[in-house]
């Protein structure tokens, strides 16, 4: 697997001929959009933000498959990829010399309510404003509220750990997310979830890019305990960074909570 910088710097440099290549392998695998043309790598290139990154390509999945056969032919390339939703951040999060995967036009519904267990299944696409609406005759709604609910994803709030200006009441994003379905960078399908005894132990031993991820979070979460309890700063609205914190302690590990606020560089949601 090649380090993070050579992927980053081929994404850089990556040139015309292989990208026609990549374009070959996605079209007969993906059934939604592949656009590799300079105009849409031009339109892709900025978000909210004042950066401009030109992307490799962007592809718009219909199915949590099409993410997985990107993923895999980015792998087999040695390039980049960026989950993107809304485009609403404004630190350049979205721009990236990479394959864009957009999931705002397709991968944008409710798949599931629990009005009496107070939980929704959603695709990552979703604007926040539209699930809160969705829910608002059972007297519910989506907590965390940025101003640029009306445009922001669910996923893209999740990236970012998204907050608002009611987080000091209804709190951030880490706060409501209880469960991801994601896809990790060898293309595998993953299912994080509060997860402790013997299933925990089982994924642990796993010789799988799952289960070192479990040993690693851990691992890295009980050698750094010391320094991670001296300077993460505490504040309700810490938004920044990997939420070590969490994976401290000896009892069950949720790896949600390490991927909200990931910005896209652990998993893609799906």
């Amino acid at each position: 697997m090649p380090l993070l910088y050579e992927t980053a710097r081929k994404g850089a440099t990556i040139n015309e001929a292989e990208i026609g290549m990549i374009v070959d392998k996605l079209k007969p695998q993906i059934s939604g959009e592949v656009r590799m043309d300079k105009y849409n790598r031009l339109m892709y290139s900025t978000d909210a933000s004042m950066y401009q990154m030109t992307p490799i390509g962007v592809v718009i999945p219909r199915t949590a498959d099409d993410v997985e056969a990107a993923i895999r032919i980015a792998k087999e390339h040695g390039v980049p990829v960026m989950p993107r939703g809304g485009g609403t951040a404004l630190a350049g999060q979205t721009t990236n010399h990479a394959i864009i995967i957009d999931f705002s036009k397709y991968m944008r519904n409710i798949v599931e309510v629990s009005p009496e267990e107070r939980w929704a299944k959603v695709q990552p696409g979703i604007v926040n404003n539209h699930l809160s609406a969705a829910v608002r005759n059972h007297g519910l709604m989506y907590g965390p509220d940025p101003v640029t609910s009306a445009r922001a994803t669910i996923g893209g709030g999740i990236g970012n750990n998204s907050c608002g200006p009611h987080s000091v009441i209804y709190g951030k994003t880490l706060d409501h997310i209880l469960e991801v379905d994601a896809i990790l960078s060898d293309g595998s399908r993953v299912h994080f979830a509060p997860t402790t005894g013997s299933l925990l132990e089982d994924k642990m031993s796993e010789n799988t890019l799952e289960g070192a991820i479990y040993r690693e979070t851990r691992r890295l979460a009980w050698e750094n305990s010391a320094e991670i309890e001296q300077r993460f700063p505490k504040i309700l609205r810490r938004v920044m960074g990997y939420n070590l914190d969490d994976f401290m302690g000896e009892g069950p590990m949720n790896l949600t909570r390490a991927v909200v606020g990931s910005e896209g560089t652990l998993v893609a949601v799906t």
